[in-house]
């Protein structure tokens, strides 16, 4: 699934929504998501960029 927490468009700048993007990640492995929960998550990757969207950065979160 991609952007279970509905996306950053219109939400924030683009090079301030990785720190959301990491929370999600963390919430659905810990299966805190109600109605947009996966089921059974148990990997997930988070991609954001920052700086002047110059930087990027990619982060791989596991409960295993």
């Amino acid at each position: 699934a991609v952007n279970t927490s509905g996306g950053g468009l219109s939400y924030c700048h683009p090079g301030m929504f990785g720190l959301f993007l990491l929370v999600e990640s963390v919430r659905q492995l810990r299966g805190e998501c109600g109605a947009r929960q996966i089921s059974n998550a148990r990997l997930a990757l988070a991609h954001a960029n920052g700086g002047l969207l110059s930087s990027q950065a990619t982060a791989i979160l596991s409960i295993d």
